[in-house]
């Protein structure tokens, strides 16, 4: 597809080899999300997921973009449409049970859709500051902005707001997100 082609992020395909045998999660652009241990990357494009260590169970789990966990042994996830990934890890993201810090984030996404390049020059007057980023496949990352490098986002996680579900990820369980900026499609800010 033409799209995959155009989200392709080559610097984050390359940072991910360098996270081989580490728990991850990535985020697709269909609105799914796949927690597992990083095992290899094959061609440059697919990644291999093993069970996590981190998990509350003994399978790589996948959040559907509908809301549902499923449990797989195994798998194998196209790195081409991947609009992000979560990493440092504490313990398992997509665990249904009820996290400890409640939902408080309020999301207004910026009004109409921009050019991608348009929203990197916006991105990078927030370093240092508490951002939301929205992406294609409906997720929303919220933390502090660390660096905008090579079409990638850097944050400190608050919350990750996922498709299908009215809960979020929290620093609780993910400290950090790397957003690929092909696929952003809002920035938005809250000041105090």
């Amino acid at each position: 597809m033409a799209i995959f082609a155009e989200l392709r992020n080559e610097c984050l395909i390359r940072e991910l080899s360098r996270e081989l045998n580490t728990d991850i999660v990535l985020f697709g652009f269909d609105g799914n999300s796949y927690f597992g241990n990083l095992q290899g990357i094959e061609d440059g494009r697919i990644a291999i997921l093993a069970p996590a260590i981190k998990a509350a169970s003994s399978s790589v789990e996948i959040l559907t973009a509908g809301g549902e966990v499923l449990h797989v042994d195994f798998a194998r996830v196209d790195l081409w449409p991947l609009v992000g990934k979560g990493t440092a890890i504490v313990s398992d993201p997509l665990d249904p049970r009820p996290q400890t810090a409640p939902l408080t984030a309020t999301v207004v996404p910026a009004a109409g859709r921009q050019e991608s390049h348009c929203l990197i020059h916006v991105l990078r007057r927030e370093i240092g500051e508490r951002v939301f980023i929205g992406t294609l496949g409906g997720f929303v990352f919220e933390g502090t902005l660390g660096d905008v490098d090579d079409e990638l986002a850097i944050l400190t996680v608050a919350e990750i707001f996922v498709p299908g579900t009215s809960s979020s990820i929290s620093d609780t369980k993910l400290r950090a997100a790397v957003v690929n900026l092909e696929a952003i499609t809002s920035v938005s800010t809250r000041r105090s």
